[in-house]
Parts: C-alpha cells; structure tokens; sequence
C-alpha cells in the first residue's frame, strides 16, 4: 500500500481545484468534504464539537437554528441529522447561507431537546 503525507494541496490550473477521478468519473476534492459539523447537547444548549459553527440558537423544543462561521453558496447543500440513537429523525430546512434550522423529533414523532444532536452540511462555501 502506498501512502502519500503531504500538508497542503494545490491544484495546478487553480489552487482550489484538486481533482479526484474514480473510473470516468472526475470531481474537485473540495466538494466531497462536509463544510459544517456539529455534535451538541439541546438540553443543556452546549455544544460539544463543531467546525464552521458560531453558535446555536435554541428557539424552543426540538428547534434550533445552527448558525455558521462562513457561509454556504448556492442552493446543492445537502445535511444529516441524527440524535441518540435516532438516525435521521430530524427535519431540516435551509438552502445555503450562514444557517440551517433543524427539528429533532422522538419515535413518536413529537419534537424533542436531545444531549446527543449531531449535523453534517456539505455544498459550497460562500
């Protein structure tokens, strides 16, 4: 096995544009990477870890808004949430910019506060 130890990336048409091929198919590495990440506690609002967040805004039970350090462009932003144990039971809206505002549901359906939230974003940053 090789292995390739390296601190930076350039691109040579364009810094920003390192390339991956599988087979025929050819996309910029940047754009298989998450741009947000976050695990935090809704009960006690605090958050754990993140990456590219500011803060979270508790807007009630279940609600919060994720808010981020740079933005996102374009409307191709894709997210995952999941919540103790509860693997995408939540509801998530937005499409780019600076935030995204998710709902955590129980079985049951009803929007619930969890010690265990985790989102993932991917897309474009602005």
């Amino acid at each position: 096995m090789s292995e390739i130890k390296t601190d930076k990336l350039s691109g040579t048409a364009a810094v920003a544009n390192v390339t991956v091929t599988d087979g025929s198919i050819t996309m910029k590495l940047q754009d298989g990477l998450a741009k947000v990440g976050i695990y935090h506690d809704l009960t006690n609002n605090v958050i754990q870890q993140s990456f590219n967040v500011s803060t979270v805004t508790d807007i009630g039970t279940g609600n919060q808004v994720i808010n981020y350090t740079s933005p996102m462009t374009g409307n191709a932003v894709s997210f995952y949430v999941a919540t103790n144990g509860l693997y995408g039971a939540g509801e998530v809206f937005g499409s780019g910019g600076g935030s995204h505002y998710q709902r955590i549901r129980n079985t049951s359906w009803a929007l619930q506060d969890s010690t265990q939230t985790h989102s993932v974003v991917h897309g474009d940053l602005a």
